[in-house]
């Protein structure tokens, strides 16, 4: 496979080390491949993850979501989020609680395009609209005796014109903005170790009702996940495209990479690892940490303009975040 390039850049939080990731199948094939490349002592390292993995499966814990995987094995296959259950029981509470919020960002910030119609020929010809008065016109001439019989052949022969009496028949979106700017949105994936398996779910589903209100308002939207681990002053760091601003959402990839316990406590880990030895650099035992705004800062250092979900363990909190980022977009477009 080809290497990614390596890339970095400086924050407040130190050294940024980082790698771009068109897609999850990419970076899955990054990891499996570099893994393999370990120095001796970041596959010691890893070594420790998997024996650490084995006993928290064979005493039954929650960590990695419920139910609790199987066996190794399980864990590193895994490509499909595993808590849909999960998302049925949750996502209509996170509709209801941010009803209030996008009800008055509708209002206040982001209004959606309305459909109306006009007679004048501006955009889209709607037939079904014009078919609810279509009416068939049997026009009869009778200048001559002649015209007169052609007219009346006509009628035999069921020759005749198809009017509407509906004459605004063009539809077009009223008060769309064509000049909204495209978004890009970035989630830091991933809990440290004391955040249970299912609390992982909120950040992913906030994002994906968020991405829903913006297209809907014509605004492109661009979603990348970040994993990443920060030690001895520096950060390594993957940041992986789940979504092209042309695309349309795939919720299964976005909540496997950004919120899936089953997938970031194996796999994420796996990636921790792979992505410092790729750096030449030596994990420590503890994997290092996700510190405070450790996504934010990442995020701005490449793109002064992007919008950061940081982790967001319970409802209210992801919540929150959607709001702020939709009220800071209509800010930013004000500038």
């Amino acid at each position: 496979m080809s290497r990614p390039q390596k890339h970095t850049a400086q924050s407040s939080l130190g050294k940024y080390n980082y790698l771009l990731f068109d897609s999850v199948f990419a970076f899955n094939a990054f990891v499996d491949h570099e893994i393999q490349q370990l120095s001796k002592t970041n596959a010691s390292r890893w070594n420790n993850v998997v024996q650490s993995t084995t006993q928290n499966l064979n005493s039954g814990t929650e960590w990695y979501g419920n139910p609790t995987p199987k066996d190794i094995e399980e864990l590193n296959e895994h490509r499909t989020f595993s808590g849909m259950e999960l998302v049925r029981k949750i996502q209509p509470q996170i509709k209801d609680r941010l009803a209030k919020y996008l009800d008055y960002l509708e209002d206040a910030a982001l209004p959606k395009p309305k459909m109306t119609y006009n007679d004048r020929g501006l955009g889209v010809f709607s037939f079904e609209r014009a078919a609810m008065a279509m009416f068939k016109n049997f026009p009869i001439d009778t200048r001559t005796p002649v015209n007169t019989a052609v007219s009346q052949m006509n009628i035999e022969l069921d020759n005749h014109s198809i009017n509407t009496s509906v004459k605004t028949v063009y539809a077009y979106f009223r008060d769309k903005q064509m000049s909204y700017p495209a978004m890009q949105l970035f989630i830091m994936a991933g809990g440290n170790a004391n955040v249970q398996g299912d609390q992982l779910l909120y950040v992913g589903l906030a994002c994906a009702e968020l991405v829903e209100f913006l297209e809907l308002r014509g605004i492109s939207v661009e979603v990348n996940v970040m994993l990443g681990t920060s030690f001895s002053n520096q950060v390594a760091m993957a940041c992986v495209r789940v979504k092209r601003f042309q695309d349309k959402l795939d919720k299964n990839q976005l909540l496997l990479i950004s919120s899936d316990p089953r997938y970031f406590r194996f796999r994420g880990f796996k990636s921790l690892v792979a992505l410092s030895n790729y750096f030449g650099l030596t994990i420590p035992s503890g994997l290092g940490s996700i510190t405070t705004q450790m996504g934010t800062a990442f995020a701005k250092a490449i793109n002064s303009k992007g919008f950061v979900f940081e982790q967001s363990y319970a409802m209210e909190t992801a919540v929150k975040e959607v709001t702020q980022i939709i009220e800071n977009y209509k800010t930013q477009l004000a500038v």
